[in-house]
């Protein structure tokens, strides 16, 4: 396991964020979570390093897309992973370098988000 991987996951559906941060804290993920972007907001500004962002596209006080910046003026290279119950991913806002940015669409298994994470990181929680 790799307990010092740090990931913050901003989803605002209790259920979805909740399921999502068990698992990956049961994969020995440090999780961080927030259910707005003014939570994750305040999570970027106070964590010391994060080593991945999971950012739903759809918050109820913004998007994912501005926390992502928020988050790459503190850690350039962090890898993102987007998450989306709707069609448009606006893929066009991103770098489109797959080590970097990735799409992931609701529903999804909790896996795959723990694949890319590892993946886009180099690391492994096994």
């Amino acid at each position: 396991m790799n307990a010092s991987l740090a990931v913050l996951v901003v989803e605002d559906d209790f259920l979805i964020r909740t399921c999502l941060m068990e698992f990956l804290q049961d994969s020995g993920i440090a999780v961080r979570e927030a259910e707005n972007c003014a939570e994750a907001t305040e999570a970027v500004r106070s964590e010391p390093v994060l080593h991945a962002l999971v950012a739903d596209l759809t918050l109820p006080d913004g998007d994912g897309m501005a926390i992502t910046h928020l988050a790459r003026d503190k850690w350039p290279d962090l890898p993102v992973i987007y998450i989306s119950g709707h069609g448009a991913l606006r893929r066009d806002e991103t770098s489109g370098d797959p080590a970097r940015d990735r799409f992931i669409s609701k529903p999804y298994t909790l896996a795959s988000i723990l694949e890319a994470i590892e993946d886009m990181t180099g690391s492994s929680t096994s």
